[in-house]
């Protein structure tokens, strides 16, 4: 299992705008990608905010980010700013 992590910068619009367009522009594309599992909206402590991305493996944590940019695009580029993105490898996990 693999985890992506995007960080951006809000340009413009609150977090409630940005969340909406992850609802209604980003979760439809990203629900269907290849071994999908969780998407997490964050704001991190340094005010950035960004999204935490749960894939089966790390080829389809890739893929997914591929085809979220040539499916969404620059969509949201008048409010977000792109900062990073990382893909780690979980070493463990454990559920309630």
């Amino acid at each position: 299992m693999h985890i992506a992590m995007r960080k951006y910068r809000q340009l413009k619009g609150t977090h409630e705008d940005a969340t909406n367009w992850v609802k209604q522009t980003l979760m439809p594309t990203l629900k269907k990608a290849r071994g999908f599992k969780a998407y997490y909206a964050v704001v991190f402590d340094d005010g950035t905010i960004g999204s935490i991305n749960v894939f089966d493996s790390e080829a389809a944590a890739n893929e997914a980010n591929t085809h979220v940019r040539e499916r969404v695009g620059n969509s949201a580029s008048d409010m977000l700013k792109h900062v990073e993105t990382k893909v780690w490898q979980v070493l463990h996990e454990e559920h309630a």
